[in-house]
């Protein structure tokens, strides 16, 4: 398998976009690549999709070499802008989150260009789930804490940040805003909330930041994880309503 070149990378780029504008069809992109580039067939497919990918911010399945994924992000960036950029970079996110799994491996270049880009898009990075003390430890007399288990969706930053782009930083459940009450240090500061059961979780799994999260603060959801199955949003937000005053 010839190797792939800067050159195809870029041309792949520029033809997986023309594909996913309809500007010409998925078999003659790849004609394209393959006759004129001298792109290998399965290889020229791979990006195209991780292209298409990408741009709806879905865990692609193929990889992609360090100047490929660096390439495309800037492309993206620079015609698609900030939006573009964070589906992207989610994208990539979970693309790396799912092959560390499976290959027990750190995929450290990819981690390098993702944090790198993650500062171009101004993705606010906090420290919101600091370490809790479970139940299960014996060195408590009283008093016992109860874990809130976060899941790899919730602590993603990139995903984290679409989702409050787009709701904001209220709580969803009880309109607590920190920033209103606590001033310049409470600014940007909330937990997000998975509304999918991880159970029910296939490893075809995407993140839909805006249909899979909503911002909650830390109290509403440690309410949320009180039970297994979570309390749905629905039904937390009916025990403030109808609790006694």
């Amino acid at each position: 398998m010839p190797a792939i070149t800067q050159e195809m990378i870029r041309a792949s780029y520029d033809i997986a976009k023309q594909i996913y504008d309809g500007a010409i069809s998925h078999k003659d992109g790849l004609d394209e690549l393959v006759d004129h580039y001298g792109m290998n067939r399965n290889s020229a497919g791979d990006y195209v999709h991780n292209y298409k990918c990408m741009l709806e911010a879905r865990r692609f399945p193929r990889t992609s070499n360090a100047y490929g994924t660096e390439y495309y992000l800037q492309k993206i960036h620079e015609d698609g802008g900030r939006t573009c950029l964070l589906n992207a970079l989610s994208a990539l996110r979970q693309h790396i989150d799912y092959y560390e799994d499976i290959g027990n491996t750190t995929l450290h270049k990819q981690r390098e260009i993702c944090a790198r880009f993650t500062k171009i898009a101004a993705v606010d990075i906090q420290e919101i789930f600091p370490s809790e003390v479970t139940e299960e430890d014996e060195s408590l007399l009283e008093g016992k804490t109860r874990k809130v288990s976060v899941n790899v969706y919730e602590r993603n930053p990139i995903a984290r940040q679409q989702c409050v782009d787009h709701y904001g930083c209220k709580c969803v459940i009880c309109d607590f805003d920190f920033e209103e009450t606590y001033g310049d240090i409470g600014k940007s500061f909330i937990h997000v909330h998975h509304l999918v059961e991880i159970s029910s979780i296939s490893n075809e799994y995407s993140i839909d930041a805006i249909n899979d999260l909503r911002p909650v603060c830390p109290n509403c959801h440690a309410m949320l994880h009180k039970k297994k199955p979570a309390y749905t949003i629905s039904e937390v937000k009916q025990y403030l309503t109808t609790r006694p005053t």
